[in-house]
């Protein structure tokens, strides 16, 4: 065993699985611990509201590595067993079944958890959360037996999980608190694009409408009451008001939190021992300034697992990814290039009325973002432009006929 094991990773999603495999690939002999909440094996998270919660994979193609994976690797994979406390002090963790664990070094990668719809009501049977496997499990299960659907929130989750609903032929209507869909995390083009295509699917869409409280009888969720007085009825209700990181056990232990653990480039966290990586995570930017910003997206919690596990091993390295997301709703594609918070200009590449264009966004004449809707290889140029930090002009972004790959290096 290596003088500086074992390493134990808590939280077997993207991130922790990616420390631990990393470690591996890099040569780390030492003992690798991967601890989670969850039973089974690690598994996928983005298609559980897409592909899984529609019937088109099943379980096993949710996994993202066999259990020979880890026989092989020799990692001790923990499944069904939440750390409860971390004393850094004596570099030691304890577990909800009483036990503990001694660590040389740890990394958390313990995640988000789903903003509840704090009104009465909320918690009968019939209300429903997207974020799990047993979440979606429950759903498809539900799914088979409900006409009607209320989706509360008009973000990813939501629409992804209203996307679901309307292709098996169940009544969708979805309240969204603000004046626009996707309102935190893409332009108004964007977003207007994906009513659109939501109203011509049959959801019907209402904007500044919030739920006071979920109607009950007999224990079971039966509709909503909104702010204006009104009652809508619905035999199943989606919350999908976004996530929170899950910061507990690190405010427990004395780490600093920032609206997340905050951890420099290299994934350290302020407490000696102890790094951190993925959605649970707070950080600077080199192409965002010095305002830390948080992440929940799948190739985020993968690049810092990978940054955090090369720390581990005596590299000198620094998180400079650049950030992207994509959403699947029907048959269309949202791909998102970098961040567009805090953006002054909009130029559209395309047709935003047909099916195919992308949005540039811009903020103060520099290119921060990218949204392509069904253009995928506006997409990959863009990241590589922001990752080079090339910013083609408003009117070069408007025009097909110029060439961005030419503008690469």
């Amino acid at each position: 065993m290596s003088s500086d094991s074992p390493i134990i990773i808590v939280g077997t999603g993207h991130a922790g699985l990616s420390v631990a495999e990393t470690l591996r690939r890099k040569g780390y002999e030492g003992e690798v611990r991967l601890i989670g909440e969850e039973p089974g094996l690690p598994y996928q998270r983005p298609p559980l509201s897409k592909q899984y919660l529609k019937g088109e994979w099943d379980e096993s193609r949710l996994e993202q590595r066999n259990s020979g994976f880890f026989e092989k690797n020799r990692i001790d994979l923990v499944c069904g067993k939440a750390v409860t406390d971390i004393d850094p002090a004596s570099r030691c963790l304890r577990l909800d079944d009483g036990s503990e664990v001694s660590w040389a070094r740890l990394v958390l990668a313990t995640g988000s958890r789903v903003r509840r719809l704090g009104v009465p009501g909320a918690e009968a049977k019939g209300v429903h959360y997207l974020q799990t496997r047993a979440d979606a499990d429950a759903l498809k299960k539900a799914k088979e037996n409900v006409r009607s659907v209320i989706v509360v929130g008009g973000g990813y989750i939501g629409l992804e999980g209203a996307a679901a609903f309307a292709q098996a032929g169940i009544k969708v209507t979805l309240l969204n608190r603000g004046t626009q869909l996707l309102s935190r995390s893409t332009s108004t083009p964007v977003s207007d694009y994906f009513y659109r295509l939501h109203h011509a699917q049959g959801v019907n869409i209402e904007f500044n409408t919030e739920v006071v409280s979920v109607n009950v009888v007999e224990g079971q969720a039966v509709g909503v009451t909104l702010d204006d007085g009104r009652s809508l009825r619905a035999d199943l209700i989606l919350v999908g008001i976004g996530v929170e990181p899950n910061t507990a056990l690190a405010e427990r232990a004395g780490l600093r939190c920032v609206d997340g653990v905050a951890v420099d480039g290299a994934c350290r966290t302020s407490v000696s021992g102890i790094l951190a990586a993925g959605d649970c995570t707070a950080f600077t930017h080199p192409l965002y300034g010095d305002t830390p910003i948080h992440l929940e997206s799948i190739q985020n919690a993968v690049e810092q697992g990978r940054i955090a596990a090369a720390t581990l091993v005596g590299e000198e390295v620094s998180y400079d990814a650049v950030p992207w997301f994509w959403s699947d709703q029907y048959q269309d594609k949202l791909q998102i290039a970098g961040l567009a918070r805090g953006h002054d200009l909009e130029v559209i590449r395309g047709d935003d009325k047909g099916a195919r264009f992308s949005v540039f966004c811009y903020a103060q004449r520099k290119l921060v973002a990218v949204e392509s809707v069904n253009a995928p290889s506006d997409h990959m140029l863009s990241r590589r432009l922001l990752k080079q930090g090339i910013s083609p002009t408003p009117d070069e972004a408007a025009d097909l006929s110029f060439s961005l790959r030419d503008m690469l290096a």
